[in-house]
């Protein structure tokens, strides 16, 4: 924070520091072996509401280093292609998929960890670019999702891999729904998110098969609940694995 933003709001520099202190704290002070988070690799007692305190990591962002193990992802000289991470995501691979060959970010607007600034539904880059594609909590945001579908599908090479997950709403919904007439202002109280445009259900992997895509899936709820609660994940997610 510069010295203008620390005069003008002196409290939130307050806040932010307090917090910087607090999870410096629990990294040290609760350090021990009951859970991992596998974003950061710290070793501890428990997480906070969810949170690591090292790299502030959430379930659904741990979820992603989880499935790389998952699905035997993990390979030298990968192609990767990361949709619209976020700086915790973007930090969890790169410490997750070491000795890459290439590994773009891409957002639909300028973000500081993105080199690639494209949309999805229509994509410059060239056919069969990439390896991997990961692309997490994306796809109920786009309103053309399948012209993505098909951009993605594109610039996998053959045998590539799509690591994709959505949120399920509500939770369990078997059917995807969505409405074109729905108001922008009620996908809140329609799709339970202000920006998601649909309700994705277990069904929406059907919408990739569509395009040539082959499936896996894991869902979290099937899983050990030692190995949830050793890895910090939350039941209720779910992630395909598509191959090209």
């Amino acid at each position: 924070m510069n010295i203008r933003s620390l005069i003008k709001n002196p409290n939130n520099y307050i806040q932010k520091l307090k917090c910087r202190i607090t999870r410096f704290v629990r990294v040290y002070k609760y350090s021990g072996d009951t859970v991992t988070c596998e974003n950061c690799l710290w070793l501890g007692q428990f997480f906070f509401n969810g949170e690591c305190p090292k790299c502030k990591s959430l379930p659904r962002t741990r979820l992603i280093p989880f499935s790389i193990d998952y699905f035997k992802l993990k390979s030298k000289n990968l192609s990767i292609l990361h949709v619209a991470p976020n700086l915790t995501e973007y930090n969890g691979v790169q410490f997750k998929l070491e000795q890459v060959k290439q590994y773009d970010r891409l957002d639909i607007k300028p973000i500081k960890h993105v080199n690639l600034i494209e949309d999805l539904s229509n994509l410059t880059l060239n056919d069969e670019s990439y390896d991997l594609a990961i692309i997490w909590h994306v796809f109920e945001h786009i309103e053309e999702d399948l012209k993505a579908i098909s951009e993605v599908y594109r610039v996998l090479r053959p045998g590539g891999k799509l690591l994709m997950s959505v949120p399920i709403y509500p939770n369990g919904n078997l059917k995807t729904f969505e409405d074109k007439a729905i108001l922008y202002k009620d996908y809140g109280h329609t799709h339970g998110h202000y920006d998601h445009c649909r309700s994705c259900g277990l069904d929406y992997y059907k919408r990739f098969e569509s395009f040539g895509f082959s499936t896996e899936t894991l869902n979290v709820n099937a899983l050990n609940d030692d190995l949830i609660l050793k890895y910090g994940l939350s039941k209720g997610h779910t992630v395909w694995c598509f191959t090209k």
